[in-house]
């Protein structure tokens, strides 16, 4: 059994960030070098809590894990 080789040609520049939506959603957006955006993760606002920092933190390390940064 042959496994087969993939040759990268070029990694294209990839832009990674976060927006909140009107309902509380974050959602955490990529776009590589000429392709359209697409939504790779949605953290969504929990209403039984007062507070939904974890949120923010969450979406920081998930940024950081795709290799972006804030």
């Amino acid at each position: 059994m042959t496994i087969p080789t993939v040759e990268i040609v070029k990694i294209l520049p990839t832009k990674i960030w976060k927006e909140k939506d009107m309902f509380g959603t974050v959602h955490i957006k990529m776009q590589h070098e000429g392709m359209d955006e697409f939504t790779i993760c949605n953290i969504y606002y929990n209403y039984a809590y007062t507070s939904n920092s974890h949120q923010e933190q969450l979406s920081s390390e998930i940024i950081k894990l795709l290799g972006g940064s804030e």
